[in-house]
């Protein structure tokens, strides 16, 4: 009797795809979180014959912070799109400055904590991407605008990046889409973005 054993061997490929920014869409997972804002001709951001756009950490990633020192001015931050980054950067330049603030926060006002939104966004990093920031006035517009499909949005208020005075800082409501100024030791929700 004669035994014959066959062997097959199957051979898989390592293939994963890349998702293609062309492909993507307001409300899908990528790069780390949801595509928020896919820019349109004649919007700042918008790169002719390329797709860009805002890409929001998942919920899962709402942080709670204060904005930082109540009666200070940071000074030159912008309301306008593609100024988050550079905002961010400059709160927490401003921040890292300050003598001891994180140690001893109330030299701005008995209601500071220490919690800077701008050093724990500077920090975050998901999916391998660490060019987080938090969004500017107008970059929330964008938020607020597609926050149906983007999900995740309590109706609450949303820290920006952008500084109103000393005391107050730029905050968006989830419930009305209505820009306000609050006190920068509130204690707000920060939900970061990243351009691609």
């Amino acid at each position: 009797m004669v035994l014959i054993l066959l062997s097959a061997v199957i051979i898989f490929s390592g293939c994963v795809k890349e998702e293609s920014p062309e492909d993507v869409t307001i409300g899908e997972p990528y790069q780390g979180g949801v595509v928020a804002h896919i820019f349109e001709p004649g919007e700042e951001g918008y790169v002719e014959g390329k797709k860009t756009g805002i890409i929001i950490a998942p919920v899962e990633e709402v942080f709670l912070s204060q904005w930082g020192c109540q009666g200070r001015a940071v000074g030159g931050t912008s309301p306008e799109v593609g100024f988050g980054r550079s905002n961010t950067e400059k709160v927490l330049a401003f921040h890292d400055a300050l003598p001891n603030y994180y140690s001893n926060p109330t030299q701005c006002h008995p209601a500071n904590n220490g919690t800077v939104a701008a050093r724990v966004t500077i920090d975050f990093n998901l999916g391998g991407f660490n060019d987080w920031f938090m969004p500017s006035q107008e970059e929330m517009n964008y938020l607020y605008k597609n926050r149906d499909k983007i999900g995740g949005f309590s109706s609450v208020e949303y820290w920006s990046s952008c500084e109103s005075n000393a005391a107050n800082a730029c905050v968006m409501s989830f419930v009305t889409g209505e820009l306000l100024s609050k006190p920068k030791s509130e204690v707000l929700n920060v939900r970061v973005i990243r351009f691609f």
